[in-house]
């Protein structure tokens, strides 16, 4: 029965999306705020993860739901809301890496350095991570952050780049396995740095 309530649960915000949508493209700056609330915190996300900055990400997010608005006629009815935002999306952060630009050294809000050093450690592991991604190809750092980290299906993810399933499925087990690759040669180089 729960499977049931969730899909009906399911339908009913796909439908309320689809009207939202439907007013969206008519130019309408109520269904832009409504569809903004629901998905800025998911564009963001996905920039920063592309990106690696919050500044970048915060900007690019911006000018994601100005593109939005300005195209909202070209949306076709058979086309995903949400795979038409995070394609302007992936777009505008692959513009933005074209860029020349400063390396962004983040450290997470509020974190103190009286922490005995696992803030640096921390900050250490993302700068690992983030240059592991960094390193792949844009498809699979792309079907990872989307599948891994935005939490996509990857049925949703096949549509999104216009693959098949078997071979969406094929790319995200690679994308894995590189990343996995990468991450266990850095933190092994490491480990042997530091006994050295």
């Amino acid at each position: 029965m729960g499977s049931a309530q969730e899909k009906s649960i399911q339908h009913n915000g796909d439908l309320f999306e689809r009207r939202l949508v439907a007013r969206f493209r008519t130019g309408d700056p109520d269904a832009l705020g409504t569809l903004f609330e629901i998905y800025v915190d998911r564009v963001f996300a996905f920039t920063r993860h592309i990106l690696g900055n919050k500044e970048d990400a915060e900007e690019v997010t911006s000018e994601v739901f100005l593109r939005a608005f300005e195209r909202a006629a070209t949306l076709r009815d058979e086309g995903s809301f949400r795979g038409w935002l995070f394609r302007i999306a992936r777009n505008l952060c692959l513009d933005r890496l074209r860029q020349p630009r400063l390396l962004w050294l983040e450290t997470e809000d509020g974190e103190a350095s009286s922490d005995g050093g696992r803030a640096s450690s921390r900050m250490e592991s993302q700068i690992v991570i983030k240059q592991a991604l960094a390193e792949l190809t844009e498809e699979h750092r792309v079907v990872l952050i989307l599948c891994d980290m935005e939490q996509w299906d990857a049925k949703e993810v096949a549509e999104w780049l216009g693959k098949s399933l078997p071979a969406t499925k094929s790319m995200l087990y690679r994308a894995r396995k590189s990343l996995r690759e990468r991450l266990a040669g850095a933190w092994g180089e490491e480990n042997e740095t530091r006994v050295l």
